[in-house]
């Protein structure tokens, strides 16, 4: 082997050893962002837990009173709207791994079940028409049946189930 040769390798190898370090970075890079959602997610959902009242997060039992409609109340739902529908729009932009979509969803299908939440969605339904497919969504958990109703294996949205197209 000459000199030539091994300058032409040597190349080569550089250029592999650099195209590599491009793929390692990119999938580095990929994994700290959706770490970075994933940490503001979780702060915005935490300092939603501590600025809400106790009867946003608690279940009413079926036949309770709603506590009547407040402006703090309203403020509550709009910011956990606005979290579960950004969340919903990551996942379908494939910003977010499917499995926080889910983690999200299985906490956010409890919350849109809620009588209080029926009742503030009237009102509130309004504020989210630009992203029908978040409307839609919440739609479909009101049609679904609770988890205490469905012994199966859990809900399955219209759109997870097979023959339908993703609603993302």
């Amino acid at each position: 082997m000459n000199f030539g040769h091994a300058i032409q390798y040597a190349t080569l190898l550089s250029l592999l050893m650099g195209g590599l370090g491009v793929v390692v970075a990119v999938l580095n890079h990929r994994v700290q962002v959706k770490t970075q959602i994933f940490l503001a997610m979780s702060a915005q959902y935490d300092e939603l837990l501590k600025n809400s009242s106790a009867a946003f997060w608690l279940s009413v039992p079926v036949g309770t009173e709603l506590p009547e409609r407040t402006d703090d109340l309203t403020i509550s739902m709009l910011r956990f709207c606005t979290l579960v529908s950004l969340t919903h729009l990551l996942f379908c932009e494939r910003r977010i791994p499917k499995r926080m979509w889910e983690l999200m969803l299985r906490s956010a299908e409890r919350r849109f079940r809620s009588p209080l939440f029926v009742r503030e969605w009237e009102h509130l339904k309004t504020e989210f028409e630009s992203f029908p497919e978040f409307v839609a969504l919440v739609a479909s958990v009101h049609h679904m049946p609770s988890h205490t109703e469905n012994l199966g294996p859990g809900p399955v949205l219209p759109a997870q189930k097979e023959g339908h197209q993703s609603p993302c």
